[in-house]
């Protein structure tokens, strides 16, 4: 006889479905991504000034090294934490590019630096617990809280516009008995600003002096640095290490934006902790992944000079088109991908004005509005493509912004 199910695990059943369909939407730039293939299916000009990815390929060598190492056997399952050469040297890089004591047992290799963000929150969310988020900000990092950990409080503390620093004092007040966990994104998406070495030592203090609070710091976008102020990482700060979890992958720097390789580095009990979990999740990364992500690492870096050098070229005419636009409003991003432009003034929403500019110009960026309703005035442009191509782009933007809607 088959047992119908109890009151009490349909309930949970119940619940947990709500919880989900609370934090999980369509990632608004996975549905830009998906109107944008649509509209070039339909032979429809745009130029997608809205993902954030690379307009390069991923470098022949790492390309090679992924299919060496298919023909070698890296076809079966690896151990749990990364294949022990990957991790090896992703310790040698932390301590060598970021000045971090790291060792390769406090090293996780996982599918991308958005599961590492979720395996080091689900490893440090208890039920009770609070988050910090600093917006406008990742668009992933409020669905990660809230599925690592649906009771968490999440309070949001804003950057400080126009410039997008920290609002230390905000900041201050946000944190509490509560608080386990602040998320920091730096080089910021999306507004481009670098952690500078005052606010990275306010974030240590707030380390220091909060005894339960961890910090996870993002830095996937850490290579992509263009402008005056050098990377900091939180970590090597004095008295942080312990309760900082650094995040990042190959995806940006190394345009394998597909090919899923990440990691996370924490003080080894933190990490066992995070590895734990991935275990059962994932399992493992694929190990020829993980070969061409070591061939990334150890490999030529040539590619990273030119991809540099293109983003500073978009960045120069950022600028110029900021100061040729005063009815428009944002910074000059100094790292990243992206610049965050306020085009509001005239009355337009975020989704308004990017539909009208799309289907208008054939030009595509993110509506303000993916990072919260306060940010409905603005709108996030990725730095990329040809020169005379980005600057027409943009263009294109200063005009409809201008013009206001009809």
């Amino acid at each position: 006889m088959v047992q119908k199910p109890s009151a009490l695990r349909r309930e949970c059943y119940y619940i947990s479905l709500v919880r989900i369909d609370a934090a999980v939407a369509e990632p608004p730039t996975l549905a830009f991504g998906a109107r944008i293939a649509a509209r070039r299916k339909a032979g429809l000009p745009v130029l997608s000034l809205g993902l954030g990815e690379p307009d390069v390929e991923t470098p022949a060598h790492v390309i090679e090294a992924a299919h060496r190492a298919m023909r070698d056997g890296y076809t079966k399952y690896s151990a749990a934490a990364g294949l022990p050469e990957l991790r090896e040297a992703v310790a040698a890089k932390l301590a060598r590019d970021n000045g971090i004591k790291a060792e390769a047992g406090e090293v996780v290799v996982v599918p991308g630096a958005k599961n590492a963000l979720y395996l080091a929150a689900a490893a440090l969310l208890e039920p009770g617990d609070e988050a910090v988020l600093l917006t406008p900000g990742y668009v992933s990092n409020k669905p990660i809280v809230m599925l690592a950990e649906p009771s968490c409080r999440i309070v949001e503390v804003p950057l400080r516009a126009p410039d997008f620093a920290l609002d230390r004092t905000a900041l201050t007040a946000a944190i509490g008995p509560k608080t386990r966990l602040l998320i920091a994104n730096f080089p910021h998406n999306p507004t481009g600003r670098m952690l500078d070495a005052a606010d990275a030592a306010f974030l240590a203090g707030l380390l220091r002096d909060n005894s339960r609070l961890h910090l996870i710091s993002d830095e996937i976008y850490e290579k992509l640095a263009f402008g005056d102020r050098p990377m900091v990482s939180p970590a090597a700060l004095p008295g942080a290490a312990d309760r900082v979890i650094t995040v990042n992958g190959f995806s940006k720097a190394y345009a394998m934006t597909g090919w899923r390789v990440g990691y996370a580095h924490a003080a080894k009990p933190l990490a066992a902790r995070i590895l734990r979990v991935h275990q059962q999740l994932n399992t493992n990364v694929a190990a020829f992944t993980q070969k061409a992500a070591l061939a990334a690492l150890t490999g030529p870096q040539e590619h990273l000079s030119g991809l540099v050098a293109r983003l500073r070229g978009c960045r120069e005419a950022y600028a110029a088109f900021l100061a040729r636009n005063p009815g428009l409003a944002g910074p000059v991003p100094d790292g990243g991908l992206f610049g965050f432009v306020r085009v509001g003034a005239s009355g337009w929403t975020s989704d308004a004005f990017c539909s009208a500019l799309v289907e208008e110009s054939g030009v595509a960026v993110l509506p303000g509005a993916s990072f919260g309703p306060e940010w409905d005035a603005w709108c996030r442009v990725t730095l990329c493509g040809e020169p005379a191509g980005f600057a027409s782009a943009l263009d294109a933007l200063g005009a409809l912004a201008a013009r206001g809607p009809r």
